[in-house]
């Protein structure tokens, strides 16, 4: 269960209340939920690039360790704001982490061979490939183990790797490995299902990327992994 499940509740709870104390009366307050990449820090305060467009700032704390994940954004409607440049954003929104993802980072083939990554390797269950966004693209699988006796849970080695020699100008082509990592005394598991996030931005300039690319993840099995983005999608986000 997600530890800020309650925290989430409570706060729709008093959303709820507020309405009703003010004769159900539209208060301002406001909320939504999104998967978003966070950049910044306490001072300057946390900006939240929402998957397929938008920002929300934020000066929560608890943001600092956060980097990719879905999120609530709590805010009322006069914290809209327009900056110089004409776009609208959300400042000072309360955000709730629901969901943080691992971030992960493509190796080279060469890379790959000298650590061994393909060992001890299976095929993670029900894998899926979200879209890509500013940076990143999202896999949904199941990548953890949980232990029904002790309830610990342990995630796998996960690791995507790229041949230069491989690339066209339209298609990023990377492989998936999994090693679940599982103890050996580990008598009685249960498959536990997430999603973890990929940093393409170092490979934005592996080729002369056309406008549009498919990135496509091969993980062993006879199905196709792939998803498209635009060129412009290997740039993670910048300040405003």
């Amino acid at each position: 269960m997600n530890k800020n499940l309650p925290v989430i509740i409570t706060l729709f709870i008093c959303l709820v209340i507020g309405s009703s104390c003010n004769d159900n009366k539209d208060d301002g307050s406001r909320g939504f939920m999104s998967t978003a990449t966070i950049i910044g820090d306490t001072t300057n305060g946390f900006y939240c690039y929402l998957d397929g467009g938008g920002l929300v700032i934020s000066y929560d704390k608890n943001l600092a360790d956060a980097e990719r994940g879905y999120f609530s954004f709590y805010y009322n409607e006069e914290d809209w704001e327009t900056s110089t440049n004409g776009e609208k954003f959300i400042n000072n929104a309360h955000v709730v982490t629901w969901s943080k993802y691992e971030v992960i980072h493509p190796i080279s083939q060469e890379e790959a061979n000298d650590t061994n990554v393909a060992e001890n390797c299976q095929l993670p269950s029900l894998l899926g490939i979200g879209y890509g966004y500013r940076g990143y693209f999202d896999l949904h699988a199941g990548f953890s183990t949980f232990n029904s006796i002790t309830g610990e849970k342990i995630q796998g080695k996960i690791s995507l790797v790229y041949d230069p020699q491989e690339q066209t100008q339209d298609s990023l082509k990377l492989q998936l490995y999994y090693n679940p990592n599982t103890p050996d005394d580990w008598s009685k598991t249960q498959t536990d299902y997430e999603t973890v996030s990929c940093d393409i931005s170092s490979l934005v300039n592996l080729q002369q990327w056309k406008d549009s690319v498919t990135i496509v993840v091969k993980s062993g099995d006879k199905e196709k992994h792939h998803t498209k983005i635009s060129k412009n999608d290997f740039l993670k986000p910048g300040k405003h």
